[in-house]
């Protein structure tokens, strides 16, 4: 995987990214004269999240791009102690986009990730040319989603700093948190589907590496995925009001954490603040539904790009012919399968 190295607020730091065009499932550099889509994660996992809309055909006609984030996945840096929020998050990609030249950009963001994308619209309007919020979170959260994410914080730092006598981690303590996870990014299910249950213990599997082992990295968990969420500031509604470019917001309605009427006063809030395309989509899936049910998503996202150009988009020829499901080679496909036996031709 390559990576792209800046000064960040906290220091230098080397951002593992990812790039896939029609004709190359891993590329070094965009195709040129293709609109390109960045994706933007949240918390617990990194771009890996991101398979499903990667290996959708009708998105690869398309430049995707990717990035882990500062303490996310390959990505390396001090987080040291300066103020991490997604307000930080939006001015490194501004430098990474600066850095490999990208062109502006159609976002997508996910969940908090949202956050990111809204402070990216407002600060860097240039860079931005339509925003797709999959499953947003209001501008402060609710007391009982802090509760959550400090309760899976704990088992996470229970399950890292196990009691003198036992084992390196306790496997209980693990399975804590996998299922604490579950439950609020995809709806734990006894019989979840094989792919998101791939997704989640990768997220697993790169959290011992990322986020364990050491106090320094269990600090590194806590500014990611916590403080990172809950030290965030609202956007004024003068700087929504920057905002010129579509703005398609989706909710999952199995979203448990986070109901419809969040969605629906982020659209209120932005047709308020003065933005004049805006739409709201009700969709199945979890908090993570472009995990749990991403062919719905990846429509919506694929259109509103293409409702950016009047003309038709010049296309290149996918590789390969379809296979049962339909999906293609993805930079995270041979990480997913090495590490955790993910089948991407598995039907669930």
């Amino acid at each position: 995987m390559p990576f792209v190295d800046i000064e960040t607020s906290s220091g230098p730091f080397s951002f593992a990214y990812a790039i896939a065009t029609p004709t190359s499932h891993s590329a070094k550099q965009i195709a040129p004269k293709l609109p390109c889509i960045l994706f933007i994660h949240s918390i617990y996992i990194g771009q890996e999240c991101f398979e499903f809309q990667f290996a959708d055909r009708s998105l690869r006609q398309f430049n995707l791009i990717s990035i882990d984030m500062r303490g996310h996945g390959e990505t390396k840096g001090v987080m040291g102690g300066e103020v991490f929020t997604p307000t930080e998050t939006a001015a490194d990609i501004n430098l990474i986009m600066e850095k490999l030249n990208l062109p502006p950009c159609h976002i997508f963001g996910l969940s908090n990730g949202c956050t990111v994308a809204l402070n990216l619209a407002v600060s860097y309007p240039n860079r931005v040319l339509s925003l797709t919020l999959c499953s947003p979170v209001p501008p402060q959260e609710p007391e009982e989603i802090v509760t959550g994410l400090l309760e899976v914080f704990q088992y996470w730092l229970l399950r890292s700093k196990p009691a003198e006598g036992q084992a390196d981690f306790d496997e209980e303590m693990e399975m804590e948190v996998m299922v604490g996870a579950n439950q609020f990014l995809y709806n734990y299910k006894d019989k979840s589907s094989r792919h998101v249950q791939a997704i989640l213990e990768y997220g697993l599997y790169k959290a011992q590496r990322c986020w364990a082992g050491s106090p320094e990295k269990i600090k590194n968990c806590e500014a990611v995925n916590v403080d990172w969420v809950l030290k965030r500031k609202p956007i004024p509604l003068e700087q929504l009001g920057k905002i010129s470019v579509p703005v398609s917001i989706i909710h999952c309605y199995e979203d448990v954490p986070y109901p419809l009427q969040y969605s629906t006063d982020w659209k209120e809030r932005l047709l308020g603040a003065g933005v004049k395309n805006v739409s709201l989509h009700e969709v199945p899936g979890a908090h993570y539904g472009n995990v749990t049910d991403p062919e719905e998503i990846n429509r919506i996202l694929y259109s509103t790009v293409t409702s950016c150009y009047p003309e038709p988009i010049e296309k290149e020829t996918l590789p390969g012919s379809p296979t049962v499901s339909s999906r293609l080679m993805t930079p995270f496909t041979a990480s997913l399968t090495q590490a955790v036996g993910y089948d991407p031709g598995d039907s669930d």
